[in-house]
């Protein structure tokens, strides 16, 4: 820091006595009337007022510290025009200084049904999410540790059971877990759910990771069950059910940690229960899913 401020100082000190010239970075002040230097603990100040032929003029530059990070921000002010402009910087180990910024993610996990009515175990290792977030906008104030994150994308999720009983549908629509017959083999059984999603984010960020806290809106527009299994006579067989009253509208609580802004673990859990309960009462269940998010 204090090397930064010595090159400033003599920067400063170097073009009062010559003529104002804008080049590149360099400014020249000729003459001027008086010249004001302000330090402190996170802000270093050189204020310049007046020039040759020019009693009008002020010239301001600062650099505001935020950890391992700067800004240098310089306002010039001429009679009936002004100008301002922000540059941002960052030495190597600090979180960006970028107010917003848009970007495409992808997320790949497994799947849980907590709070299961069914008696199947769970295949978890079989169960997968894919959410891709097509697009997330994310806001920071400059060097400020709070921000905040939208977006829009879909989710695909699978939730498999495994052992001898499978997911079905009755003709009423009555969503129930049966028995496969003696001498049938089964292959799996699965519920698949797809979604469009509006993520919500609370992050809070230090120098090498941040932390994501929020709502994720569910927009289920698609949901079936399918199952795939052996008669007695070696046969395979596949069942298909759709429309089997998905809430339309369900939210998640997801949790985020990014390391280095590169690659985060998350986790997500559903308060609300997957199925309609007047169909889906003997099967219904709170979705999970972790996994990593790029």
């Amino acid at each position: 820091m204090k090397k930064l401020f010595i090159l400033f100082l003599l920067a400063v000190s170097a073009t009062v006595n010559a003529t104002t010239v804008a080049d590149n970075d360099t400014l020249t002040i000729l003459k001027p009337q008086k010249v004001r230097i302000i330090t402190g603990d996170s802000i270093q100040k050189v204020k310049v007022y007046g020039r040759e032929n020019d009693d009008k003029y002020t010239y301001e530059s600062k650099i505001l510290l935020v950890d391992s990070n700067y800004v240098s921000e310089t306002n010039i002010n001429k009679d009936t025009w002004n100008f301002d402009f922000v540059k941002k910087h960052s030495r190597g180990t600090g979180y960006p200084l970028k107010t917003n910024n848009a970007s495409m993610r992808l997320a790949v996990g497994l799947t849980y049904g907590a709070d299961a009515k069914y008696n199947s175990s769970q295949s978890v290792g079989s169960s997968w999410e894919i959410m891709w977030t097509i697009m997330e906008w994310e806001k920071f104030k400059y060097g400020q540790h709070n921000g905040f994150s939208i977006g829009f994308g879909v989710d695909w999720r699978n939730f498999r059971i495994d052992g001898r009983q499978y997911f079905y549908k009755a003709n009423d629509g009555m969503l129930s877990e049966q028995s496969y017959p003696a001498g049938y083999e089964a292959d799996f059984s699965r519920i698949k759910v797809f979604s469009l999603q509006i993520p919500m984010m609370w992050k809070y960020r230090t120098k090498k990771t941040t932390f994501g806290l929020g709502p994720v809106i569910n927009f289920n527009t698609y949901a079936s069950i399918k199952n795939k299994y052996r008669d007695a006579d070696g046969n395979k067989h596949k069942d298909v059910y759709k429309q089997i009253h998905q809430r339309p509208i369900t939210v998640d609580i997801m949790g985020e940690v990014s390391i280095h802004n590169w690659v985060s673990i998350y986790a997500k859990y559903s308060p609300m229960s997957i199925l309609n309960s007047t169909y889906g009462d003997g099967i219904n269940f709170h979705p999970v899913s972790f996994g990593v998010y790029f």
